[in-house]
């Protein structure tokens, strides 16, 4: 039986969420100006109510109030990506329209066999089907991002769902994923991706935690098909092994769908070496310590990475082994909720470890360290950090001005982070309220 005070307060958020709908739309949908707006909104719409139907199917919430709170937020949420479409970004003009022209001037045929940009074939596949839809190209690459920003929000609410049983707390979670400035600037304003990989990656760890390993392996593989900084998340799979919860002939799930994944392009007649090396040539490019991205080599000058190279690699590898080795070491006191920390040590270790990283490879760094403040409340600082700093180093990239901190100082708050997670994880605190089980 319903209060009557929670009647009334619920009536009051229901109106209070309706002014809002009505006040993002009223400013978002009369933004867009390019060819197929009315078709994006459309589309934005659809995302919205597959959502809805999904957080009614597959409820994270027990009752409706917070699931419906859960849809308004989410129409908003996505109001305000559709209000950003318009912009267009440097590496649109120089990289992503070109890539869509050049495939809009060939058959089907053709796009898939010819080398294409530096991205990987699923992405690609996508740019394809962008250019047959009667659409604006660049709302239809950030319609892709942002139908991954729904799937990621959706992630972080069920990691949260296994580290809190109150609802509260997971909406917090799921409404903090969606309108983290990091995650609706990379989608929406600048058009990037990373939401896609970053969306099948969380899902892979979801999957894997509640010991699923067919799907949790095919999610991975996925992600690592869109896009090779999946491996921040990738040393998950040798815990999920170490702990009993995948088995060795689980594995040949995950080169079977990324095999699975490259077979149009195959089938269509691209070249084995022009399919399967893209990843190797984007190893090689950008020869610098830093693109703009706060880890430990920002604090190195840019010009010495020709004569440090390939120093740099070797010493990021050997402390990731070497933080594999400590944390295998304790293979049978690993919970559920310290798995989670570990996923977001080595998405936060990998990327600040190695040269040549751009500021958007801590992505999955910055979605995980919600879910790690939802764990542990009393160390949000360590989740505030992560997310104020990936704002900052995406204003000072996007917007310029001022600097705020500049990239080495905020290359030191990224590290101070890493060593206070590996610290509290190896110190091992057990502080996981339990798991929820109404999945």
């Amino acid at each position: 039986m319903v209060r009557r005070e929670d009647r009334t307060l619920y009536g009051i958020l229901l109106a209070l969420g309706i002014v809002g709908i009505l006040a993002s739309s009223v400013i978002a949908l009369p933004r867009l100006a390019g060819e197929g707006a009315l078709l994006s909104c459309i589309l934005v719409l659809l995302c919205w109510a597959a959502g809805s139907v999904l957080l009614l199917v597959r409820p994270l919430f027990r009752d409706f109030a917070h699931t419906l709170w859960a849809s308004l937020l989410l129409y908003m949420a996505l109001c305000l990506r559709l209000s950003l479409f318009d912009h267009i970004s440097p590496d649109y003009v120089s990289f992503l329209s070109q890539w869509c022209g050049t495939m809009d001037r060939m058959t089907v045929r053709e796009a898939l066999t010819t080398p294409i940009g530096d991205y990987n074939m699923p992405y690609l596949y996508l740019l394809l089907i962008i250019t047959r839809l009667p659409i604006y190209d660049l709302y239809g690459i950030k319609l892709c991002s942002v139908l991954a920003d729904v799937a990621a929000a959706l992630a972080v609410a069920k990691l949260a769902g296994l580290g809190t049983k109150r609802q509260g707390i997971v909406l917090g979670a799921f409404t903090v994923a969606l309108l983290a400035p990091t995650c609706f600037l990379n989608s929406a304003y600048w058009g990037q991706c990373d939401s896609i990989y970053g969306a099948f990656c969380l899902w892979g760890l979801y999957f894997g935690l509640k010991e699923k390993p067919i799907p949790s392996l095919s999610c991975f593989a996925l992600g690592f098909a869109f896009k090779l900084q999946a491996v921040f998340l990738l040393p998950m799979v040798l815990f999920f092994l170490a702990a009993g919860r995948m088995k060795w002939r689980h594995l040949p799930v995950f080169p079977g769908v990324f095999l699975l994944v490259m077979l149009p392009a195959l089938l269509a007649g691209r070249s084995f070496h022009d399919t399967f090396s893209i990843y190797f040539s984007q190893t090689s490019a950008y020869p610098y310590m830093t693109l703009n991205a706060p880890s430990c080599w920002a604090l190195v000058p840019n010009d010495c990475f020709v004569e440090l190279d390939p120093a740099p690699v070797l010493l990021a590898g050997a402390a990731v082994l070497l933080l594999l080795y400590l944390f295998l070491q304790r293979r049978e006191k690993l919970s559920t909720g310290d798995l989670m920390d570990l996923a977001l040590i080595f998405a936060l270790a990998i990327p600040w470890l190695l040269p040549r990283m751009h500021e958007r490879y801590f992505y999955l760094a910055e979605t995980l360290s919600i879910v790690y403040a939802v764990r542990h409340p009393k160390r949000w600082p360590a989740a505030f950090t992560l997310l104020l700093g990936g704002f900052l180093v995406y204003r000072n990239y996007l917007f310029g001005g001022s600097t705020v901190l500049t990239l080495e100082q905020l290359a030191v708050a990224y590290g101070a982070v890493l060593c206070y997670l590996v610290y509290a994880a190896l110190r091992g605190d057990h502080d996981m309220e339990g798991e929820l089980t109404y999945d």
